[in-house]
């Protein structure tokens, strides 16, 4: 079992949702991460139910259709089931609206296959992207602790792992994963972050990408220590008879 494997087992053991019973949906696009994802999760519960998720945006014409013919097959390969839609040209072509509608899509796919686990293939990357773009905006320290590993149905394994190691994963698997041309398009915010700014922080402190990534532990870590704290306060209060 390789390290990303074994992470995303001790990630499912410590929600409890490593149970044969439970459907999992996948967020897939193909790309790196989430086809590492799909491929780990096939390994590691082969008796769960698991379904790749794919919606085509439908920004890049022929390239997206051939990117989810893609995945189509990829699935067919590895015996998972495939469901994709495809987003109407009439939808804004912008980050906000395009997560909007993953959401959507996501929170239907749930109903459809009566599924509570969407994983979502965010990796320690995104995480770091994440927090460079709060911190930019002002953010209080509940930004600071960047994407949750869980919120409500959805669920992210690999915020622990680096897209270098999910890369690795990929060339010795032998997986041959979508390469997004709108990924090199710097005029997305996040784009921007990742091929400009990084490599310009790295420059002035080198592992500033680790130091980022370790300013959200910790900002997670005191946030936990104050809402301890705040709960222990107001239950002292209530047992007092004061409110």
């Amino acid at each position: 079992m390789s390290d990303i494997e074994q992470k995303i087992k001790s990630f499912l053991k410590k929600y409890d949702i490593d149970k044969h019973e439970y459907v999992y949906l996948v967020g897939f696009s193909g790309g790196a991460d989430s086809i590492c994802l799909l491929h780990s999760l096939k390994n590691i519960s082969p008796k769960n139910k698991i379904v790749a998720i794919h919606l085509n945006h439908n920004w890049r014409d022929e390239e997206s259709d051939n990117e989810a013919e893609k995945c189509e097959k990829f699935c067919k390969d590895i015996g998972v089931e495939f469901y994709s839609e495809k987003l109407s040209t009439e939808i804004s072509q912008n980050e906000t609206a395009a997560r909007v509608e993953r959401y959507k899509f996501f929170e239907k796919c749930a109903q459809k296959y009566d599924s509570s686990i969407v994983f979502t293939a965010h990796n320690k990357n995104d995480n770091i992207e994440t927090l460079i773009f709060r911190i930019c905006h002002g953010t209080g320290i509940s930004g600071l602790c960047g994407i949750a590993q869980r919120r409500d149905i959805y669920y992210r394994p690999l915020l622990d792992v680096s897209r270098t190691e999910i890369e690795q994963y990929c060339k010795y698997n032998g997986l041959n994963p979508n390469i997004d041309s709108s990924n090199f398009d710097t005029v997305h915010k996040r784009n921007f972050i990742r091929t400009e700014i990084l490599p310009r922080l790295e420059k002035v402190c080198p592992n500033s990408a680790d130091a980022i990534s370790s300013l959200s532990l910790v900002a997670k870590e005191e946030t936990e220590i104050l809402r301890e704290y705040t709960s222990s306060i107001s239950k002292q209060i209530s047992k007092n008879g004061n409110i």
